[in-house]
């Protein structure tokens, strides 16, 4: 990708020939934490219900008819506005993005407040999600990041048309940039086209007032410990976590390739083959690494019967534990490294793929070409590394949050 800087707009361009559609996204960095949880979801939910010249039912015409692929994401950083086309419907597809991000009416809210909650309430039916719910509550208890589903629904009341009217005011102030991948002969036309009709896009150096995470709050050397009762439930959900360092920390790929050892590489993971395989204890279990711009959370995982309970938490300590005392081997270490390696190439493939992933490494702060940097950092990590990591951050105290029927919620 390349950047391209005018008129106070960002650009990032990458031409790649021969390819049917073209995708454009738009970032906007989000620096503020929510007046009230649920805030941005329902922003982002309202950008696709109607502008000012389109009704809901206007813009889904349009879109379906011309194959347009149009979507909205709102993650805890950032909020992205992005849209896939064919080549030749390119001054249509990014009309309509235009007057999506800049003409929203936003007057579907009291139906979209409707459709949140019983999407919220159908979401925390399920164990797991509830479980996991509660895990990212009490992990960020107190910070934005904590703004859990359970949180929205309390507040969800709360929150007045003019909020989600300020969010756009808000992100129209702070840091943005567009990133296209596509087949385009004059690449000129293409900076042009966006300084002329995309003006609204011009960046700001905006900083953010959240908060950095480095611990779970009340972490008093102890693991934090939430139960949940769910008399109905056939399993026991079972979340284990510590916030760890993050994108921005050197620690950062050495705990991928740790995780990726530990229980995220699927059917050849550690937690896989001992806790599933050889002791049976769950059909599903993992590890998981999320990176934020001010935090990372990782996390264990694992559905397994609710007799199981202990057994399966002195199963993370006994893996983590390893990985503590013992170097991997080398062959672990490369087939690691070249698990992470392989699906960072199958997730750079089409042009929206491209398109997304430059676009999130620098509304991030990661900079420009930061896949190849991070190749490289990855390709570095040695086994004293991996257990270095896990002597830094396995041990720490965490937040253990379990569902299960109560009667088994004695430990």
């Amino acid at each position: 990708m390349k950047l391209i800087q005018k008129d106070g707009i960002d650009i990032l361009i990458k031409n790649t020939k021969n390819t049917p559609r073209m995708a454009v996204c738009l970032y906007f960095s989000i620096d503020l934490p929510e007046k009230f949880a649920g805030v941005y979801t329902l922003f982002s939910k309202l950008l696709l219900k109607g502008t000012k010249t389109r009704s809901a039912e206007a813009l889904a015409d349009i879109i379906e008819n011309n194959g347009i692929e149009t979507s909205v994401k709102c993650k805890q950083d950032y909020l992205k506005v992005s849209t896939l086309f064919l080549n030749e419907d390119f001054n249509l597809a990014l009309e309509v993005l235009a007057d999506i991000v800049q003409n929203s009416t936003f007057e579907a809210f009291e139906k979209e407040v409707y459709k949140l909650r019983g999407e919220i309430v159908a979401d925390l039916d399920s164990p797991q999600i509830k479980a996991s719910d509660a895990f990212v509550e009490n992990i960020f208890d107190g910070h934005y990041y904590g703004n859990s589903c359970s949180k929205t629904l309390l507040e969800l009341d709360k929150i007045q048309k003019q909020d989600v009217v300020d969010v756009l005011a808000q992100i129209m102030k702070a840091k943005k940039v567009i990133s296209i991948a596509g087949d385009f002969s004059d690449e000129d036309k293409i900076v042009e086209y966006f300084t002329k009709e995309f003006s609204f896009m011009k960046t700001f150096d905006s900083k953010s007032e959240i908060l950095d995470v480095t611990s779970f709050a009340g972490d008093n050397g102890k693991d934090k410990i939430v139960k949940i009762a769910k008399n109905d439930a056939k399993q026991a959900q079972i979340f284990k976590g510590c916030i760890v360092g993050t994108q921005f920390s050197e620690d950062y790929p050495k705990i991928v390739v740790m995780n990726n050892i530990l229980g995220s590489s699927g059917l050849s993971s550690r937690l896989f083959v001992e806790l599933r395989d050889k002791q049976g204890l769950a059909y599903t279990v993992r590890s998981a690494l999320e990176p934020m711009r001010h935090s990372s959370l990782f996390y264990f995982y694992i559905g397994t019967e609710p007799k199981n309970i202990q057994k399966s938490l002195e199963g993370f300590k006994i893996e983590a534990k390893k990985l503590m005392n013992t170097p991997v081997s080398d062959i672990e270490l490369t087939g690691a490294k070249e698990n992470i390696m392989g699906r960072l190439e199958y997730f750079s493939q089409t042009n929206a793929q491209l398109a997304s992933i430059a676009g999130y490494d620098y509304i991030m702060g990661l900079g420009l070409r930061y896949e190849e940097k991070y190749k490289k950092m990855i390709s570095n990590v040695s086994k004293d590394d991996v257990m270095n990591m896990a002597q830094k951050y396995l041990q720490n105290p965490s937040v253990i949050s379990v569902l299960a029927p109560e009667e088994y919620l004695n430990f």
